[in-house]
């Protein structure tokens, strides 16, 4: 039965019943040998065209993540016409139709894993990483996608959750998925709770197939090996409960004889690891603070701020001679005996037992790679255990300061050391580390301190800052802050610096209904992560309400407000040209991305009057503009098109967008145009990046001609037909107060 339900991969899709890709993860073997076989062959067509991974799928180096931020931008909100897009210029090889499958599968996937609880922040995360994973490891499954003869993928052993999820996308868009685990479906469950991706293929035997006797020459013998030399060294080391609910930055300071009852001699160590930072100045102080209190102890202590350098060749020399054609565990277990520091017998033996508690968690199985693993590992417990108990430093034990960002071999490393005795803090001031931290394989033993802000990563502190403290009364009117306006939907001035533009579809009525209301008070309206999401309009309105002009013209003055910016001759944009040509432009954009930097410093840029959010943010939009495919018939440069036009941006319109509280009012750009013209290219990339930017926009045209169509895409606004069209119009003044509008009327005015 196993190896029949296996045999259906090998069928074209045209005599599979019914015609569709398979997802099985294949636990365990038959007696008769069959399923291995199976496995080979499967192995094999995977490797000719699909992707086999026997040690999980590798994650995105930083210069594949680099890239892709080159090529895509690194500002982006993952919408289905965005996702499309990234697979059109990053994945070039897709075909149409695989193009579109893929895209559906994705925001399933992503929809699927915030269903789950995941923040935007981690969504976020994980669509790069798959995104990196389709061009590289996984291309040649791609270009197999919708044949008749689906590709295949195969991955052995440990799974992670995303890897998981990858592997359901893959299925979902067309290829057959093998996850195998010689023994225990354990893992899996962890990454898929439920089994609800794929199909359990469950086999008579668990455990690894025999492994031929790769014992010495000339003893057969199948006794057991003893007990290591580690072995009983449990609970020599306790961490972090004695410390209780001191903040880690005291509890690291705290003398031995004060880490609780001295009745049991017991190691007491702290392993804690602290992301994010406060104020500036203050955080540092407390990093200078720290190192001042550690050099006064009188203990030994290490500051590591460097990336860890690589093993020497003197380093490895002990472990070098050590056969590698055995079993995992045996392999582990010789490199765990060859570990020897100097430091004496019982750190010794913990040092081993440390550091094979790491290497039977480590996911990689592949012998090659476990032997460099490991003795990567273990040269650096030998380096660093040395220098910490090489010499005694009283009652008080050692202490190791991590600051900066770790990869994964050097997180190891701490967790080893803290197991051998040693206070080991992790420091990282940039918040967004800790997502990658939560991921590592072992076991998560840290005591955690996450603080609100988040600073870029600089030199470890070498003097006290400048410090500057507030009163009572300012630390009262924060503390009141944080009461009032964390999550209890109210919004204090000018709280946030980003947003991100959510237009609304609406009818003609809600228009009306809508266009007065302030931000917050509107459908689908949210703050998350820092960014608000601006509720906003973009309508055209065609033709005059039962033909009434009187009505017509009071429903626009109606909706004329302090910050409304109102144009009622066509064309709106000044004749003169703007100050910067095209190819002068260019020399600002390089690849699809604007250079700020080279922009402000440049004559052409006027607006470094203006606050620096207020800045940031313009030049933000103009790459969100580059980016987004709102403008169309745009030419074949039409980035250079655009920034000629946003450098010149009319001072009112400056002043309303400085003025701009996303939480609040929402600026208004309204047009009346009763004319011929089609709106030029000019004013076509005007309006669209003032929709980026949260403003309202409102298009009346009674005579229903197009004006804004040639150039802006056809989805990105509603087009509203209001009543009958009406033509050689002359638009009065409409800033003199009228009659009542449909404003008035909706809300009860006279």
């Amino acid at each position: 039965m196993m190896t029949e339900r296996l045999e259906r991969c090998f069928l074209p899709l045209d005599r599979r019943n019914p015609p569709e890709s398979y997802f099985f993860r294949v636990i365990g073997r038959d007696r008769a040998g069959k399923a291995a076989a199976l496995l080979d062959r499967y192995a094999a067509l995977a490797q000719e065209r699909g992707a086999c991974f026997r040690e999980g799928i590798p994650n995105p180096g930083e210069r594949e993540t680099a890239r892709f931020f080159e090529v895509t931008g690194p500002q982006f909100t993952i919408t289905q016409p965005l996702v499309e897009r990234h697979m059109t210029i990053w994945l070039g090889q897709l075909r149409p139709a695989q193009r579109k499958t893929l895209s559906g599968v994705m925001l399933e996937s992503l929809d699927l894993l915030r269903s789950q609880g995941s923040n935007e922040s981690i969504v976020r995360n994980t669509y790069i990483k798959f995104m990196c994973w389709l061009r590289a490891p996984l291309g040649r499954v791609l270009s197999g996608l919708g044949r008749p003869e689906p590709p295949k993928l195969l991955l052995e052993g440990g799974i992670s959750r995303y890897e998981a999820l990858m592997l359901r996308l893959l299925h979902r868009s067309g290829c057959d998925v093998w996850y195998v685990h010689p023994s225990s479906e354990e893992a899996y469950q962890k990454a898929d709770p439920g089994g609800r991706y794929s199909q359990l293929v469950q086999g008579e035997v668990l455990g690894p197939a025999p492994e031929p006797d790769r014992g010495t020459k000339g003893n057969s013998s199948s006794a057991p090996a003893p007990p290591p030399a580690w072995a009983g060294m449990e609970g020599e080391v306790v961490l972090n409960g004695w410390a209780g609910d001191r903040p880690v930055w005291e509890a690291v300071l705290l003398p031995a004889a004060q880490r609780g009852s001295q009745a049991v001699p017991k190691l007491r160590v702290l392993l804690a690891a602290c992301f994010g930072a406060e104020e500036r100045s203050d955080y540092r102080n407390r990093l200078f603070h720290l190192e001042r209190g550690l050099e006064g102890s009188g203990r030994t202590w290490i500051l590591l701020d460097q990336k860890l350098a690589a093993p020497t060749a003197a380093e490895t020399a002990p472990f070098l001679q050590i056969d590698r054609k055995v079993s995992r565990t045996i392999l582990v277990r010789a490199l765990a005996e060859r570990l020897n520091p100097a430091c004496g017998r019982v750190r010794r033996l913990l040092a081993q037992r440390a550091f094979t508690q790491v290497m039977d968690q480590h996911p990689v199985r592949d012998l090659g790679r476990t032997f460099n693993h490991g003795v990567r590992l273990a040269c650096w417990l030998a380096r660093y255990g040395e220098k910490l108990f090489a010499s005694p430093g009283g009652e008080q034990p050692p202490a190791l300061i991590y600051y900066g960002s770790a990869t994964e071999a050097e997180i190891s490393l701490l967790w080893a050391l803290a197991q051998m005795g040693a206070d080991v803090l992790y420091i990282c001031p940039v918040l967004e580390a800790r997502t990658e931290f939560s991921r590592h394989f072992l076991a998560q033993d840290w005591a955690e301190t996450v603080l609100e802000g988040s600073l870029p990563l600089e030199p470890f502190p070498q003097r006290e800052e400048r410090v500057r403290t507030g009163t009572t009364a300012y630390n009262a009117s924060k503390d009141l802050d944080k009461l009032l306006y964390s999550d209890t939907g109210m919004f204090r001035d000018r709280q946030f610096a980003r947003s991100q533009p959510v237009t609304l579809r609406t009818t003609y009525d809600e228009v009306g209904q809508l266009w007065p209301e302030e931000a917050q008070y509107r459908p689908s309206f949210q703050t998350r992560d820092g960014v608000v999401y601006v509720p906003n309009l973009f309508t055209k309105i065609s033709g005059v309400d039962k033909g009434d002009l009187n009505l017509y013209w009071d429903n626009i003055r109606s909706m004329i407000t302090g910050d409304t910016w109102l144009i009622t001759e066509v064309p709106f944009l000044k004749a003169g040209g703007p100050s910067m040509s095209m190819a002068q432009a260019n020399a600002y954009l390089h690849d699809g991305r604007l250079d700020p930097k080279a922009l402000k410093a440049s004559r052409f840029y006027r607006y470094d009057y203006l606050p620096d959010d207020t800045q940031d943010y313009i030049l933000e939009k103009i790459q969100a503009l580059i980016d987004y495919d709102l403008i169309i018939n745009g030419g074949p440069d039409l980035p250079a098109a655009m920034l000629p036009v946003l450098m010149n941006l009319d001072k009112e319109l400056l002043r309303l967008l400085q003025r701009f509280d996303f939480t609040r009012s929402i600026p208004k750009l309204l047009i009346v145009d009763v004319t011929e013209r089609l709106f030029s290219l000019e004013e076509c990339i005007l309006l669209a990046f003032l929709n980026l930017t949260g403003f309202d926009i409102a298009v009346f045209t009674p005579t229903g001609y197009r004006n804004l169509e040639k150039h802006i895409r056809p989805d990105s606004f509603d087009a509203l037909v209001a009543g009958e069209f009406r033509f050689d119009l002359t638009v009065p003044d409409l800033r003199r107060p009228g009659k009542s509008g449909w404003l008035d009327r909706l809300f009860g005015g006279a």
